[in-house]
């Protein structure tokens, strides 16, 4: 079966790289609070704009969603039908255990609270998968068990 979503293996690497590094970016500037350069986009009109108008936290964001997205869509260096079995189970469970923490998360967290949990919720559908697959791929190399049930 062709699954043209895909990328190529290559880009695996690739996105380990950029997920690390903004991640890890992302976590020093939070953690040791280091004073950034402010990256301001003066073209927008502040009619919708309630924030201070710093970029750096959108910056970083981004090249953590593409850093995943090319880790999830990279295919494995044998693809076959049982590796495509897995890809989709792993993006199933990774669907239910995301909207499970977010049905949780809505009778549990309230306020401007919710709205900054929802930020890093967008994160969990692939965080999810990408260590589902990886574990399961895991499972299957080493000890030959494979998930399906």
């Amino acid at each position: 079966m062709k699954n043209s979503l895909l990328i190529s293996n290559k880009f695996k690497v690739i996105g380990w790289i950029v997920f690390v590094l903004s991640s890890g970016t992302y976590w020093v500037i939070s953690y040791f609070d280091l004073p950034v350069p402010k990256i301001m986009l003066t073209l927008i009109p502040r009619v919708l704009n309630w924030s201070d108008g710093n970029l750096w936290d959108e910056i970083i964001l981004s090249f953590v969603i593409i850093g995943l997205l090319l880790i999830s869509f990279s295919k494995e260096k044998n693809e076959d039908e049982y590796i495509s079995l897995l890809r989709l189970k792993s993006w199933q469970w990774s669907v239910l255990i995301s909207y499970g923490v977010l049905f949780i998360a809505t009778w549990t967290i309230y306020g401007g609270m919710f709205l900054a949990f929802m930020i890093y919720n967008m994160l969990t559908v692939l965080l999810v998968f990408i260590i589902k697959f990886n574990f399961s791929l895991y499972r299957l190399r080493t000890e030959g068990v494979s998930d399906e049930k």
